[in-house]
């Protein structure tokens, strides 16, 4: 598992230590990652929180928009067991 933010690298080490987050945190700051998954928002400096579940050559198996953080780690999990089974 890997986040990205597009927010600096001290806002991401707060946010990953305010959270206790056991994954990386990438830095987006020049939003490559957000127009290359497609996922910026047109009218705002930010990005739609997305999740995607890819495998392991890195094709993006499934697309999760408007991410709620409550429950979302389950969904994702259920998802990949799903396709992966296990």
């Amino acid at each position: 598992m890997i986040g990205a933010s597009i927010d600096s690298a001290k806002a991401n080490t707060s946010f990953a230590e305010k959270w206790s987050l056991r994954f990386p945190l990438l830095c987006d700051t020049d939003r490559s990652l957000v127009e290359a998954f497609g996922v910026g928002k047109p009218d705002k400096p930010s990005a739609k929180r997305t999740t995607f579940l890819l495998d392991a050559d890195g094709t993006v198996r499934m697309v999760f928009e408007n991410v709620s953080a409550r429950g979302h780690a389950d969904e994702v999990l259920a998802a990949a067991r799903q396709v992966w089974g296990g």
